[in-house]
């Protein structure tokens, strides 16, 4: 084990010394090819612009990548990369019994990210997506692929998609951009940003019609007009406070949809207003247990606007989670919130409290929380994340 080691430093050390940027450059490609797929993925371009083999190679090649910069680049000890390695095994696993694997993949580019400016991950981020939005659009608006549209059945509103598989994807891409924008400019607006805010919140409700994605999005711009007074808050909650509340949050998620029946009142009403989501989640604990590792839960949802018969579809991400992937990957699910609560107090940087907050909130109503095209959130538990007050003595 001793010479194993050494002979890895060795290897570090060269290569770090004849091409000390080559880890940035390294993680910040195979982001942005990894990147592309989850976001091409979520569009009406598959099987269009790019097959299912094609996402596959998009998604094992760029973690490959990432994988020698950990093992061959970062300073990581033997006992961290052990640890690393048994998790991935672990989620590979997990995965494999729930066939979906993006938790497996999210963990390269999380202990990847060592060494990495944040706001250098942030900048590929909305570069990204926002090119995979104006193919989609392109695309769908020109007919070459199709622009779902769908209506509610108590509106007469019609929701566009735009190239997106259904608008509430395509808000859900949007409300996660906006945070991310926020997050390098650490919130601080000039009021031409913040009226373009204003105006890109009214335009994504226009065209998808999505009241929960809506209501979000006026909570970061209340989040951002009233970032100082909430910051003063902040500073008063410890890590562990914040957790308990989040841990609190998602347990209250996950009881609604258990407990839920149509003779309970109030739960009925925040079914309703949730187009139907404790109805599904009840669903899925009456047909499926809650098992240690996972399983494989069929699923069958409007994404597309494919006519679906028997639609059925969990939708919030820590259901998704508990029954999909199972008691241990939950519980290093809610270990993972304590230790980035626990990282930006320490470095006093509130602003991504506030960001992982609303990323928290809206994945108790939405499936993206392990989806990197749209949350970049736990990539800031490993990156570099740069001080208000360096960011401005520059």
């Amino acid at each position: 084990m001793k010479n194993i080691v050494l002979f890895r430093e060795n290897i570090r050390t060269k290569i770090v010394t004849c091409f000390p940027n080559l880890g940035e450059w390294v993680y910040l490609s195979a982001f942005a090819l990894y990147l592309l797929a989850m976001a091409l993925k979520g569009t009406m371009l598959v099987n269009f612009l790019i097959t299912e083999r094609g996402i596959f190679y998009l998604s094992a090649v760029p973690a490959l990548f990432v994988m020698g910069k950990i093992l061959f680049l970062d300073d990581y000890d033997w006992k961290e990369l052990v640890i690393y390695l048994l998790l991935e095994t672990l989620l590979f696993a997990v995965g494999t019994n729930a066939n979906e694997y993006m938790i497996f993949y999210l963990l390269f580019f999380i202990v990847g990210a060592k060494g990495i400016n944040v706001d250098r991950i942030l900048q590929v981020y909305l570069i990204v997506n926002l090119s995979v939005i104006a193919l989609a659009f392109i695309f769908s608006s020109s007919g070459f692929v199709k622009n779902v549209t769908v209506t509610r059945t108590d509106s007469p509103a019609v929701r566009f998609a735009l190239g997106a598989v259904y608008p509430t994807d395509l808000a859900s891409r949007v409300f996660f951009m906006m945070i991310a924008y926020a997050a390098l400019k650490r919130f601080s607006f000039s009021l031409a940003e913040y009226c373009s805010y204003v105006a890109l919140t009214a335009l994504t409700y226009i065209v998808t019609d999505t009241r929960i994605d809506l209501m979000l999005m006026v909570l970061l711009l209340l989040c951002i007009a009233l970032y100082r007074p909430i910051e003063k808050l902040l500073n008063h909650l410890s890590a562990w406070m914040l957790t308990a509340i989040s841990t609190f949050y998602v347990f209250l998620i996950i009881i609604m949809g258990y407990l839920y029946s149509p003779h309970i009142g109030i739960l009925e009403k925040i079914n309703h207003f949730l187009s139907g989501r404790l109805f599904y989640e009840r669903l899925a604990f009456t047909n499926y247990n809650v098992t240690p590792f996972g399983q494989f839960i069929y699923q069958n949802g409007f994404g597309g606007g494919f006519k679906v018969v028997d639609y059925f579809y969990i939708d919030a991400s820590y259901v998704r989670t508990l029954m999909m992937h199972g008691v241990l990957v939950f519980m290093l699910m809610l270990i993972l919130f304590y230790l980035l609560f626990a990282r930006f107090k320490t470095e006093k940087l509130n602003y991504w409290i506030i960001c992982l907050a609303l990323v928290l909130l809206t994945s108790g109503i939405d499936q993206h929380l392990w989806d990197i095209s749209y949350n970049f959130i736990f990539l800031a538990l490993m990156a570099t994340l740069v001080p208000i007050k360096t960011k401005k003595a520059k």
